[in-house]
């Protein structure tokens, strides 16, 4: 069905872009220019229109946008809008912002900024959405490593840096280094560390992972207690499943796969071979159908170098993530 979506979806894309930077219409300016308007009165019609959009939980994405347009803390803005009020700018921005939200342009590209555990980080376009599960995975790993006197660590696939960032600022005792394929991603993560005063503890690097080449040249002799990653784990032929924020806004390159959906996690046992130190550990964030397919390579094809420790499940009772253990 998406396919059908995809080209309309990608000529609203361009539109809402180009909106999104430019300003308010005129027609809009004069209409409200020097006056104030409610905000509830503001929101009339948008419910309906999302929903029609196909957006779910219009609720939570009205009060996204809503705090965002007024530059307040989400959790400061009441639910029920009492006493807000828009002027002119902020109700062009509002009536925008809905529009690209209708377009079913992800809210974290809206805002252009999102909370992912206890830090916000800096959003692109270009760059993958940390999901929540993704949040469960690392509190998983933090409650693992709270104890541990120094750990250094590495991870494969950084992306915006949310999941290296977010050990850093809650575990003083970890230095964190990451590599990353895509270059925009890189300066992302690098930008969004120095944004949180953790850049001293953080290094990444651009770097495509390849068989025979799973580091880049300043790291082929380094060893780490720790490696984590979230590596596409979306089957090939599922892609025609996923949701429009997704096959329209997002890197699909931070998706792919392949067609068991661990190509790129096959590579990430072959570089905890060589790069976790004896008894280290590696955790993944896979797919539901991963862990005990993992199990099975483990025993088949690592036997002697790495070997299974646990799986774990998700707020949604999936079994999505894996921890092994350098031999």
């Amino acid at each position: 069905m998406f396919k059908y979506l995809r080209r309309p979806l990608l000529m609203m894309t361009r539109s809402v872009s180009s909106n999104l930077s430019g300003t308010a219409t005129t027609k809009l300016t004069t209409r409200t220019a020097g006056t104030l308007i409610e905000v509830n009165k503001a929101l009339n019609g948008w419910e309906k229109k999302l929903k029609d959009a196909g957006v779910q939980d219009t609720d939570f994405n009205l009060k996204c946008i809503v705090s965002h347009v007024l530059k307040q803390k989400f959790n400061t803005v009441p639910d029920d809008f009492a006493h807000l009020k828009f002027d002119s700018t902020q109700l062009a921005d509002f009536e925008r912002f809905c529009e690209a939200r209708c377009a079913r342009m992800p809210l974290q590209h809206i805002i252009g900024e999102w909370d992912f555990m206890d830090i916000t980080l800096k959003t692109s376009p270009t760059v993958f959405i940390p999901r929540p599960e993704t949040e469960e995975f690392v509190r998983l790993v933090i409650e693992n490593y709270r104890n541990v006197k120094h750990v250094d660590m590495l991870e494969v696939g950084c992306g915006s840096g949310a999941m290296s960032l977010s050990m850093l600022h809650e575990l003083p005792q970890v230095d964190a280094t990451a590599i990353e394929r895509s270059k925009a991603a890189t300066a992302l993560a690098w930008e969004n560390a120095k944004l949180l005063g953790l850049q001293e503890r953080f290094k990444v690097y651009n770097h495509t992972m390849e068989v025979d080449k799973y580091m880049p040249e300043q790291l082929q002799d380094e060893q780490y207690d720790l490696i984590i990653s979230n590596p596409p784990y979306v089957k090939t032929d599922e892609f025609q499943y996923l949701h429009p924020e997704v096959v329209v806004y997002e890197n699909l390159n931070a998706l792919d796969g392949g067609s068991d959906g661990l190509r790129v996690a096959s590579l990430v046992f072959d570089l905890a071979c060589l790069h976790l130190r004896p008894g280290g550990k590696l955790w993944l964030e896979l797919g539901n159908e991963h862990p005990p397919l993992v199990k099975t390579i483990m025993n088949l094809k690592y036997q002697g170098r790495l070997q299974f420790v646990d799986s774990y499940l998700d707020q949604y009772k999936r079994e999505r993530f894996v921890q092994l253990q350098k031999v």
